[in-house]
């Protein structure tokens, strides 16, 4: 019976050692610590939410080609930011967006800054801190309305325009005034003849609910140029030049003439909206301007989350509001950081700590995850003992010689 017992316990050692040794150091997640997220209500009253909640909802489900609804409600809107981790650094910022809608389903429409587009996914339920959100509805598409007297009398106030150019004197064509309520998830496009060529104004995001924009013509007296008026407050107008050779070197005598009266706007169906009649080089010319709505398509192929690899040895805690200048964090990409993860890799779990050195903290930022370690070190005759330990978990690790020595060769200043 001994022999029996002797040789379980041995067995289970060895289990023990060699789950220690195949024990993951580097283990990235959403560190909360770098982030701050917000959910924004209805009322725009800002209320702080867990980043990882938020940064991993469309990493949850298969991403969707179209959200197949008859009607959409905008549940609420998140944003997390992820402030430079040293300064100069636009490597380690990051800003993302998820919006919520819902329709006989829940779902998550996410946007990160260094991806062009939406990704959408179908959830189970809706999120926990939009249990009790009273929702609005979305109008799936935009439609176009003439301007109201209120809107084209604020448009003719001298003040109304400011030209980009100090000598451009911008008069308005003020039967030109239409209202573009919004649609979901698209853009407008405006056309010039019958090329086919439309080039986009305005865009549409998903937890746009009501935010009407003003669009009118005007014309420039002194370049004899016309322009696109638009506002999204009916007070002021910035000026857009039209994508057309012939109107951009200027036209005399330029009358408008609107065509539409108001409607829905359907998906890259184009609509006449203004006739323009000129004279260009002695002859009488006439444009016709349309508009159209395209949708925006969804991103259906996974994204690179990871397009940001770079590690920091810092002398104090990270703080989001307050980067680091050098030397106080030195840091590391590219073919260093793959050394420095397999050297972390070689820690094996001990219950040992060196003294803290001159840099006390390693934090790892793998895109949108990361890892935060606290550093220590025990100096021997011959070599340094790094250990590490991971400030979410308290899990502290002993790099093996081949480990402390890669990481002295990548931060010299740090072991000294």
């Amino acid at each position: 019976m001994k022999k029996f017992g002797l040789g379980i316990c041995l067995s289970l050692f060895v289990l023990a050692a060699g789950c220690a040794r195949d024990q993951e150091v580097v283990r990235y997640d959403v560190v909360e610590a770098h982030w701050t997220a917000e959910h924004i209500t209805h009322d725009l009253e800002v209320q702080a939410i867990k980043a990882k909640d938020m940064l991993t909802y469309c990493e949850q489900g298969e991403l969707l080609n179209d959200i197949e609804e008859d009607h959409l409600s905008l549940l609420g809107v998140t944003f997390a930011s992820r402030m430079p981790f040293t300064e100069p650094d636009t490597e380690t910022y990051a800003f993302n967006e998820t919006s919520f809608v819902e329709g006989d389903a829940v779902y998550a429409l996410c946007k990160s800054d260094h991806v062009e587009g939406y990704r959408a996914v179908k959830l189970d339920a809706r999120p926990e801190f939009l249990k009790d959100e009273t929702a609005r509805e979305i109008s799936l598409l935009p439609s176009v309305v003439s301007g109201t007297e209120e809107i084209r009398e604020r448009l003719s106030r001298e003040e109304a325009i400011h030209p980009y150019g100090q000598d451009l004197t911008i008069r308005p064509f003020l039967d030109s005034l239409y209202t573009i309520l919004p649609g979901f998830n698209g853009s407008i496009e405006f056309g010039i003849g019958d090329d086919g060529v439309f080039t986009p104004y305005l865009n549409f995001a998903p937890y746009v609910v009501r935010e009407d924009t003003h669009v009118a013509l005007g014309y420039g007296t002194k370049t004899k140029t016309p322009y696109m008026l638009m506002s999204d407050d009916g007070i002021h107008y910035g000026q857009y030049s039209l994508n057309d050779g012939e109107l951009l070197d200027g036209v005399d005598n330029l009358n408008v003439r609107t065509l539409l009266e108001g409607g829905t706007l359907e998906p890259l169906e184009p609509f006449p909206l203004y006739e323009l009649t000129y004279e260009s080089n002695g002859q009488k010319m006439t444009k016709t301007i349309s508009i159209r709505f395209k949708p925006n398509p969804f991103i259906t192929e996974p994204t690179d989350t990871d397009a940001v690899s770079i590690g920091y040895v810092h002398k104090y805690p990270y703080h989001p509001s307050v980067p680091f200048y050098y030397p106080d964090a030195v840091s590391i990409e590219g073919q260093g950081y793959e050394r420095l993860t397999e050297a972390l890799e070689t820690g094996t779990p001990s219950t040992k700590n060196g003294e803290a050195g001159e840099y006390m903290y390693l934090t790892l930022l793998k895109g949108n995850r990361g890892q935060q370690f606290e550093l220590s070190y025990h100096k021997r005759s011959q070599k340094v003992d790094v250990f590490v330990k991971d400030m979410n978990t308290d899990e502290q690790f002993k790099l093996s010689s081949e480990g402390a020595k890669i990481f002295h060769e990548l931060f010299p200043s740090a072991v000294e």
